[in-house]
């Protein structure tokens, strides 16, 4: 509603501006010198109220309505023409300027923004974290202690068995809060990306046989060395990996590729799951949002966190037939 408002006074402010130039004698030269300074004024409004396309809406607007007094009062280019092409040329160039410095002020203020509340969430998540993970490693380690005492085909020791496996997801997803919510600390050194997939390949073999799904490799052997933690790395490959054995339907195939792209070192996973919703595909990387039952929506947030601090980049891309594919583009310099 203020939109609308605000909109409808820089309309009335331009049309109210043109109708005295159009209304006023050009023998009062004066008259018209003020009413083309007025000109900057919706300008600069609709700069600060909406940004860059609806400044430039409004300059050329400006332009186009003043330009015919400027063609019916024309003197063959005297310096009083030259003054008022002059003129319009800085109504755009002001639009173009202010929209411009308001779009970058909000885009700064938005991440700001988000910094801050990524930053009051982790601090959040930390101290429940840190309050939940002595109760669990009590609940698991004396869990297992009266486990002991049962056979494994009493109903007791079924029962226990559920309640440390259901512990030791919990102590997953504590684990998880506190990745996501402490500062990265990365041990950098020379790796090869290749390597790293490899070994990330073998801890991910279970889930694929579990999922009765087949994993399949295209390497590129000619990579260069990375500089990267590799412990964090193989964190994120096999997040990735996991997640598109899940989403693939048993009997299909996960395809892991390696490339070089431009000064990139490129890591690709490809599924042939039912793909991602248009309206999903920002928020997956929000943190807590997740489309598994079981799942604390933390994953793609802590690979997106590890990535971006390797100056890295990671990518979502639509597949031509069906699921999706997560690039990770390393940094090669």
């Amino acid at each position: 509603m203020a939109q609308k408002t605000e909109t409808t006074f820089v309309a009335l402010l331009v049309l109210g501006i043109t109708a005295l130039h159009y209304t006023t004698q050009m023998s009062k030269f004066h008259y018209h010198v003020f009413y083309r300074e007025l000109y900057f004024l919706p300008i600069i409004l609709a700069g600060f109220w909406f940004g860059l396309p609806k400044a430039l809406w409004t300059s050329i607007s400006i332009s186009l309505l003043y330009f015919p007094l400027i063609l019916i009062h024309w003197q063959g280019f005297s310096p009083n023409d030259f003054d008022r092409i002059i003129e319009v040329i800085l109504y755009n160039v002001d639009a173009l300027i202010l929209g411009f410095l308001r779009d970058r002020q909000r885009i700064e203020h938005e991440r700001y923004v988000k910094v801050e509340s990524l930053a009051a969430m982790g601090r959040a998540l930390s101290g429940v974290a840190h309050d939940m993970k002595t109760p669990l490693i009590a609940i698991g380690g004396f869990s297992k202690m009266v486990q002991r005492n049962f056979q494994e085909d009493d109903i007791s020791y079924k029962k226990l068995d559920i309640v440390v496996q259901e512990t030791k997801r919990l102590e997953n997803m504590v684990k998880e809060m506190l990745d996501f919510s402490r500062p990265l600390k990365l041990d950098r050194s020379e790796e090869d990306l290749n390597k790293v997939v490899e070994d990330s390949l073998e801890v991910a073999g279970g889930t694929a046989e579990d999922n009765k799904v087949t994993i399949e490799k295209h390497l590129d052997r000619y990579l260069p060395l990375i500089s990267m933690d590799a412990l964090r790395m193989r964190q994120v490959v096999i997040n990735l990996l996991n997640n598109a054995v899940q989403a693939s339907p048993p009997g299909q195939t996960v395809v892991v590729k390696t490339s070089r792209i431009n000064e990139y070192a490129a890591f690709e996973v490809t599924d042939c799951g039912c793909g991602i919703p248009m309206e999903e595909k920002e928020e997956i990387f929000a943190p807590f949002f997740s489309t598994k039952k079981e799942g604390t929506g933390l994953g793609l947030p802590i690979v997106k966190k590890i990535i971006e601090s390797h100056d890295g980049r990671l990518e979502l891309l639509d597949n031509p037939e069906r699921g999706v594919t997560f690039r990770v583009l390393l940094p090669t310099k």
